[in-house]
């Protein structure tokens, strides 16, 4: 299989047009043509239908897509592997749900990387579903998440709760229901979007986001509602924010997930060790 096959089907499968895959590849259109034609040969069934502008997948399209991103993403890690100067030298993958890396897992990257020598670092921001496919194919190593791996083969452990709160701007005075008319929505997993729906229904939004800081970001901007976490906000609570007393608070629970037969663990292990006392220390400055 020519692995270059494979990446111009997830530019195709990305774009759903073959004159601008074929721009992003420096190819000719022709060229890209001619290489989903041979994948297609080689799957034994088209991967694309063609309708006049509406390019789709078919369904063996579809299921290729995982497969074709996981083998693309292990041929990339295996050839940095490969090249690495020193022998001492790994390779190791953290991905997170979008918004964690704004919470904590930035700062502790930046301390593994002075704490634990001889290791380049991956880091991607990706969804739930996606970073479990990940660590299963053994093309990522820990994944931070919302939910729990429920597979047999994914240790989950789980590293911190996350209180939510809903605060407001000063303009967004009076009534729950009056800081709900202007809220703006993070992003904050399955379980909580269950249980906001449960508490509120349905809310009609300013803006949804995966990424807290953009949530704060727009309501500094143009005043509104949001759940954060209490840390994020704590030192604006009273000049920029108010805890809206009539909402409950939320808890997410964060979970650091690996494969149980990682060949990494040890180096793994000390990356979570360092994430939660980024996170108590986080609380601690919560607490205070």
């Amino acid at each position: 299989m020519d692995i270059d096959l494979l990446k111009t089907f997830l530019e195709v499968q990305q774009i759903r047009h073959f004159g601008r895959a074929a721009e992003n590849l420096f190819l000719t259109q022709a060229a890209v043509s001619a290489r989903i034609k041979q994948l297609e040969n080689i799957v034994g069934s088209p991967v694309f239908t063609r309708y006049r502008n509406n390019l789709q997948l078919t369904e063996t399209g579809r299921r290729l897509v995982p497969h074709a991103q996981a083998i693309v993403i292990a041929w990339d890690r295996a050839k940095q592997e490969v090249s690495l100067d020193r022998v001492n030298d790994i390779i190791l993958g953290v991905g997170a749900i979008s918004g964690l890396w704004d919470l904590f897992l930035q700062e502790s990257l930046n301390e593994s990387y002075r704490e634990q020598q001889g290791i380049v670092w991956r880091a991607e921001a990706q969804p739930q579903d996606v970073l479990v496919r990940r660590l299963l194919d053994r093309t990522m190593d820990v994944a931070y998440l919302y939910e729990s791996a429920k597979h047999s083969d994914i240790k989950s452990k789980p590293v911190r709760d996350l209180d939510l709160v809903l605060v407001s701007t000063p303009a967004v005075t009076g009534s729950l229901e009056e800081a709900l008319k202007r809220y703006v929505a993070v992003d904050w997993g399955t379980t909580f979007n269950i249980q906001f729906a449960k508490n509120f229904g349905n809310v009609p939004v300013l803006l949804h986001t995966q990424l807290s800081k953009i949530a704060l970001t727009f309501l500094l901007q143009h005043e509104g509602s949001a759940y954060l976490p209490i840390e994020l906000v704590n030192e604006l609570i009273g000049d920029r924010f108010h805890i809206n007393q009539e909402a409950p608070k939320i808890r997410r629970r964060i979970y650091a997930c690996y494969h149980i037969e990682n060949k990494y663990e040890k180096q793994i292990q000390q990356f979570i060790s360092l994430s939660e006392q980024q996170l108590e220390e986080q609380g601690t400055v919560e607490e205070k």
